[in-house]
């Protein structure tokens, strides 16, 4: 037996392929606002306020459960559950949805085939609650649908496809302004030989944003426009001047310690993962080996190798070989002072020298910017006072996270980060970096408890982060805030997933990505898939400031999986690296529990309670944003044992 729905464009029901008559339209909303997510509860009260906003409670609840018998005669009542709280399609009971081909990530070209349109187009129940929501949760949709559309335009694309072009058309049904359809459109039209249409398109295009947005074609787009018109792809002004505001870095070539052949070659692909990884910098440009001809710091003076191609920083490093161990050294060196900002050495076996290679890089890439800003940070301090760029509001928002401490800071310095990205935005609105990272700031305010106005903060990091990924779709960070905000404020894992594999994919460097990623496959049901990243994490930085945080989601998932060891293991770790962290004592006071740990489960409950001392049952159900009721329940019951509930 199976349920079919439909609910992106006009709404459809079939159950095993027979179309099923849902006339009420509050019913179709009712259905819409369950299925949005795999294994999504609704509040009775939710559902109320959102179909019966002018009846009192026990009228609406009375109007509800007249609603529910008509969708269970109608759909079923073995795929549509209620309980005295709340309401749920049942998960694995052969229900579908377009809506979850959408958010299930995965291959970008099948998941946009998914759009059919706007959520519950057409329907009208002339309630201000159904189309405050409709409008939220279709902006949301078609913010996702279209970056699965450029996603799947530049994948055809570059694979040379044909239907890239078809596509294409679809994205700008979807969006009529959007650039990368556009650019696609305009290389086909150049590619069969109509550069006229393509240079028309373009200036079409120009017409439009004046006009709708009193705004310019982004650099890639310009740069295409002059390349079919012969003009050569030069950057935009404003990128160019961006550009040069921040220092760049060199990376040079490795040196092999040894006269062996097969080192040189191990140093030679090491420089070259290391240039694939830099490649996902967003803040510094990157100069590669071969503008210095692959010298190493045996070759010459670094200060004037790096001084010839203009560098402020220079990456250097070594392999050296002993029998079957490797070990792999990398050095960040201030080219002006020629002073040693930063090194580490990688140990390593023969028998996995590639992985070694790809895993080295990685490590190396992700330690290397906190350093690279920390030395700017320095810099500019030690700099005549003058007027302050956008990169030195930048760097003063580096150097205060960094004086902040670990973790997700202080509530001051929070407030201090966020004033100074929105001096930033003052400056120059469309500066991508600062949209994200003031997000981040608000998913701050709602992870940590520091909002009044907890809905409003939510609110303000999806609008920011969506800004972020308009003004730049390569924006990782807005991705993996955007992903937090979709699955603590919004409980939709599906949609929330999506964006946090982009930002994997996009930078996999980066540990808060990797970070977002455990922590939304943790609670969308896949803890095994979510150790994976949670324990690459200290791979990729073994001194991550938010180390207390990553070890709350590893104790979880191991609990989860019923693997008892390995999470009373990291639970003694983390109370003893964070002994005042609530929401990691909360994790370790249950696994301790489960794992039958009383004595230290009830330590862990007392700091917790010295931590947070109105902590309560509905705290943690309004929290912890579990797609699966039995893992709620089972983190519930942890607590329980270990005395922090009654």
């Amino acid at each position: 037996m199976t349920l079919e729905l439909t609910l992106l464009g006009r709404f459809e029901a079939r159950r095993d392929g027979v179309p099923v008559p849902v006339a009420s339209r509050r019913g179709r909303v009712l259905l819409a606002a369950m299925a949005l997510d795999p294994g999504r509860r609704i509040t009775r009260d939710r559902a109320v306020a959102l179909l019966w906003p002018d009846r009192d409670e026990a009228q609406g609840r009375a109007s509800l459960r007249q609603e529910l018998s008509g969708l269970r005669r109608a759909v079923g009542a073995d795929v549509l559950c209620a309980d005295a709280e709340a309401l749920w399609l049942v998960p694995g009971a052969g229900v579908t949805c377009d809506v979850w081909a959408l958010t299930a990530g995965g291959d970008p070209v099948a998941a946009f085939a998914a759009w059919g349109g706007p959520l519950l187009d057409g329907i009208d129940l002339r309630l201000d609650t159904v189309e405050d929501w409709l409008e939220t949760e279709r902006r949301d949709l078609a913010a996702l649908a279209t970056r699965l559309g450029e996603a799947a335009v530049e994948a055809l694309s570059s694979g040379g496809d044909a239907s890239a072009l078809a596509q294409a058309e679809r994205l700008a049904r979807l969006d009529p302004l959007n650039e990368v359809a556009l650019g696609a459109r305009m290389r086909a039209a150049a590619g069969a030989g109509r550069v006229p249409d393509a240079l028309r398109l373009y200036d079409g295009h120009v017409l439009r944003l004046r006009e709708d947005l009193d705004s310019a074609p982004g650099a890639a787009l310009t740069a295409l426009r002059d390349a079919i018109a012969g003009g050569g792809a030069k950057p935009a002004p404003d990128v160019e001047r961006a550009i040069f505001q921040r220092p760049p870095v060199l990376l040079m070539g490795f040196d092999a310690l040894s006269q062996d052949e097969g080192d040189r070659l191990i140093a030679l692909g090491l420089a070259e993962d290391l240039r694939t990884t830099l490649s996902h910098w967003r803040w510094f440009p990157v100069i590669g080996p071969e503008a210095v001809g692959w010298k190493t710091g045996r070759d010459g003076d670094l200060r004037e190798i790096a001084g010839a191609v203009g560098a402020a920083y220079a990456v250097s490093g070594s392999l050296r070989r002993a029998g079957d161990r490797v070990r792999i050294s990398a050095n960040l060196t201030e080219v002006a002072s020629g002073r040693l900002i930063w090194s580490q050495s990688i140990d390593g076996r023969m028998d996995d020298i590639f992985e070694m290679q790809e895993a080295a890089s990685r490590s190396i890439v992700a330690q290397l910017e906190p350093e690279l800003l920390q030395a700017e940070a320095r810099r500019i301090e030690r700099a005549p006072p003058g007027s302050l760029t956008v990169w030195h509001l930048f760097l003063q928002a580096q150097e205060n996270e960094r004086r902040a401490g670990d973790g997700y800071g202080t509530p001051e310095a929070n407030r201090e980060q966020a004033r100074l990205m929105q001096e930033i935005i003052a400056q120059e609105p469309g500066q991508a970096r600062a949209w994200a990272w003031l997000c981040r700031c608000h998913w701050r305010e709602v992870i940590m408890g520091w909002a009044e106005d907890r809905e409003a903060a939510i609110s303000a990091c999806l609008d920011a982060s969506e800004t972020a990924m308009r003004l730049d779709p390569q924006e990782w960070d807005a991705r993996t805030y955007h992903a937090l905000a979709l699955l603590f404020g919004r409980r939709e894992g599906g949609k929330a997933r999506v964006h946090a594999a982009e930002a994997v994919r996009l930078n996999p460097s980066a540990v808060i990505a990797r970070h977002a990623m455990g922590c939304v496959l943790e609670n969308i049901g896949c803890p095994d898939e979510a150790l994976e990243h949670l324990e690459a994490v200290f791979r990729l930085n073994p001194n991550h400031g938010g180390a207390a945080a990553v070890l709350g989601d590893i104790v979880t998932c191991n609990s989860l999986l019923g693997r008892h060891d390995a999470a009373v293991e990291a639970a003694l770790r983390l109370v003893a690296m964070a002994p005042g962290y609530s929401r990691g004592l909360q994790r370790a006071a249950s696994a301790l529990a489960l794992a039958g740990q009383d004595d230290v489960a009830f330590d862990a409950v007392r700091r917790l309670f010295d931590a947070q001392p109105d902590f309560t049952e509905d705290y943690v159900r309004a929290t912890y944003p579990f797609a699966r009721p039995e893992d709620l329940e089972l983190f519930v019951e942890g607590l329980r044992r270990a005395g922090a509930l009654d």
